[in-house]
């Protein structure tokens, strides 16, 4: 290696947490069918077929209901990591509150 030049070390990759991947993916999912019922609802509307409209409202109820569902299951479960006794605040108060160095925090020191 010539002087003054170092090698770089490869950036680590965060392992994304599997609670977040399926909140994600509930909430679209649920986005999802709502954009479709209401692609269906202009395409019957504008063709004057309006007797599957309470059929697509419903539908609309529906897709609201699973993005609610898949928010309020993620926010129980942080809820329960956070309070005394759970996962994240037992190794914070294992490791004394204190973060790591190595990392990059945008948050200020308190």
């Amino acid at each position: 290696m010539e002087r003054g030049k170092h090698e770089t070390a490869a950036p680590v990759k965060k392992k994304c947490e599997w609670s977040k991947v399926m909140t994600l993916l509930v909430v679209l999912a649920g986005f999802i069918i709502a954009q479709e019922t209401l692609v269906l609802m202009y395409y019957c509307i504008r063709n004057e077929y309006t007797s599957t409209a309470a059929w697509l409202t419903a539908s609309v109820g529906l897709a609201e209901v699973i993005i609610g569902a898949g928010l309020t299951g993620y926010l129980n479960l942080v809820k329960s990591d956070h309070k005394e006794g759970g996962i994240t605040f037992e190794s914070a108060k294992a490791a004394g509150f204190k973060q790591d160095s190595g990392g990059n925090y945008n948050s200020p020191a308190i």
